[in-house]
């Protein structure tokens, strides 16, 4: 079996209960979700006594996001880590991002740490990251579900995104009609 290496500490090993030099390692999984072979790497500890690979909690849950998140690149959705970002990008939380959007509740919580999104949101979460005059359109129709200083900080960020994007698409024409006129 293949694996590397990515820190090694001093520790209790859960595999056999005694305290010993614990090593973290990658290892490039294969397996099948939803009908589709797929490869992701996988973390690990390793114990060197036992021979054996093992998970603690937490691996498990990032196991999973990374076998998902392969999954998506495959089929080429957003990952888990680029709806966290688009989040981010507005500064909005989970909560108030499915209120704007009309979802429920924990729908982004779901996607940002297990759920595979079906393809109609995925594009939703694609038009909301590129269009930051949607997202002001979508703001100012759930004002009224939204905690007034919240709305303000969203749109604060909305709108400065919605300029600069204007700027560049500006700078792009420009560069274009330039290109086009020599």
């Amino acid at each position: 079996m293949d694996m590397k290496i990515v820190k090694t500490e001093n520790k209790l090993c859960s595999c056999c209960m005694e305290e010993h030099e614990v090593k973290t390692v990658l290892v490039k999984e294969k397996t099948t979700y939803k009908k589709k072979a797929i490869e992701y790497n996988a973390t690990y500890m390793f114990c060197d006594k036992a021979d054996e690979l093992y998970m603690e909690e937490g691996q498990i849950q990032e196991n999973d996001i990374s076998l998902k998140d392969a999954y998506r690149i495959s089929e080429k959705l957003l990952t888990s880590k680029q709806i966290y970002d688009i989040r981010k990008k507005y500064g909005i939380s989970q909560k108030d991002l499915c209120i704007l959007l009309g979802w429920g509740v924990k729908t982004i919580t779901r996607y940002e740490s297990h759920q595979v999104q079906d393809r109609a949101h995925d594009m939703i979460l694609k038009k909301i990251d590129q269009d930051p005059e949607w997202f002001l359109e979508l703001l100012e129709e759930s004002k009224e579900k939204i905690q007034p200083s919240s709305y303000e900080n969203y749109k604060k960020k909305a709108v400065s995104f919605a300029l600069s994007s204007s700027k560049d698409r500006i700078l792009k024409i420009k560069a274009f009609v330039a290109s086009v006129s020599v």
